[in-house]
């Protein structure tokens, strides 16, 4: 793997699409606390108006209390969900009524009769959410409705939006969300790990299996998921190392292009960028912490980039993404490509590791190289200038 390697981003998408909302903010064009109707058609907007909410138990709905908003669907506190499970109670996962709510979309994706985003949100819709809106966070198909919010609004498909308000100022000539033929030997192959017989494994042992994934133009998934991913394996954007440390030190550099007088956002879209917006829509408690946590995990924040440690995370033994070191910025993909960032003696420091195995892991490896390089950079407190990295992880080669 190189700098230029096409890697498929899954959920890596959804930072694009929230500094694209940011730069409709900017003009005017949307408010982060609108109401989301405000900026659809017909008929979707009529039931993002006057959304149902699913009982408990499932046997019905009740109307919810307000509307979904787009800081809602910014931070998984819309009320909705989607086919993954993070935010639901045990009982409810247990029951499984989140998978089978949601896994007609992902049939109708994976068969066609859904082939489009304005299909896919409509049809997303016309299913009950499981809270009531911006009471608690569930892991959602949010970006994929700001997506839609996006191309409605400006009047250009996702992609064309994309490309023309991010990817084009920024250089990032390898992102998009099918790749060129011309370009098809640079995507790399992707692997599931697993042990399962239907992937072609033996049923004993775990073992990476290839996958055939359709990300190639021709032959790639029509819905443009700004979320990262609406079938059962494709869709969501596609980018290289080079391209996408380009977009991260631009943001983290609060939206200034390094080495250029030009900014992609301005410092007020660029603080509103990096602040914790479930405290946003939750509030705060009389202790001062936030009401609403990212994935209910105390500690964790979101803003418009990825997950927030904060004061009173706690490191996982389980789920090693998380090393409970405040001051830490991060997000992932589905086939384990992630980053992470964080600010050592006061100077940057940023981790971006590509791999291309499903599912996604459980951190250690990411959190380990994360830690090496912190534990470099605070014993040089008099290094100069930002420190970063990106890696492609060793592995099958695409």
């Amino acid at each position: 793997m190189s700098l230029d390697s096409i890697c498929r981003l899954y959920s890596m998408t959804k930072a694009f699409v929230g500094v694209g909302v940011l730069r409709l903010v900017e003009r005017g064009q949307l408010g982060l606390d609108d109401p989301a109707h405000f900026h659809l058609p017909e008929p979707a907007a009529a039931r993002f108006r006057a959304p149902r909410v699913a009982t408990r138990d499932g046997t019905s709905t009740e109307r919810a209390k307000g509307p979904i908003t787009l800081r809602q669907l910014l931070t998984h506190t819309s009320g909705m969900g989607s086919d993954i499970a993070t935010g639901l109670d045990a009982l409810t996962r247990k029951r499984g009524r989140w998978e089978r709510m949601y896994e007609s979309l992902t049939d109708a994706v994976d068969d066609g009769r859904i082939n489009s985003l304005a299909d896919f949100v409509e049809a997303l819709s016309q299913l009950p959410l499981w809270q009531h809106p911006g009471r608690e966070f569930y892991y959602s198909y949010g970006y994929d409705v700001l997506g839609f919010v996006l191309e409605h609004v400006s009047g250009l498909p996702l992609d064309d939006f994309l490309r023309r308000e991010v990817f084009e100022p920024l250089g990032m000539h390898d992102t998009g969300f099918a790749v060129p033929r011309a370009n098809a030997q640079r995507l790399c192959r992707l692997y599931r790990h697993t042990k399962a017989r239907r992937f072609g494994a033996n049923g004993a042992s775990a073992e990476l299996r290839p996958v055939d994934s359709r990300f190639v133009e021709g032959r790639y998934c029509r819905v443009l998921s700004g979320g990262g991913c609406v079938s059962s394996r494709d869709g969501g954007l596609t980018s290289t190392l080079r391209d996408y440390s380009k977009f991260l030190v631009t943001m983290f550099n609060y939206g200034a292009m390094p080495g250029s007088r030009k900014r992609l956002l301005s410092k007020a879209s660029a603080a509103l960028l990096m602040q914790n917006h479930c405290a946003a829509v939750g509030g705060l408690r009389p202790s001062g912490e936030p009401r609403i946590c990212a994935h209910n995990r105390k500690g964790v924040g979101l803003n418009l980039l990825g997950e927030m440690q904060l004061e009173g995370c706690e490191a996982d033994s389980k789920c090693q993404w998380f090393d409970g070191v405040p001051g830490l910025v991060q997000w992932g993909g589905a086939a384990t490509t992630f980053y992470k960032y964080q600010k050592v003696n006061g100077r940057p420091l940023l981790l971006i590791i590509f791999t291309q195995v499903l599912p996604q892991d459980d951190g250690r490896a990411t959190t380990a190289s994360f830690l090496r390089m912190r534990s470099w950079a605070e014993a040089q407190p008099q290094a100069a200038g930002a420190l970063a990295a990106a890696e492609g992880h060793k592995g099958p080669a695409g």
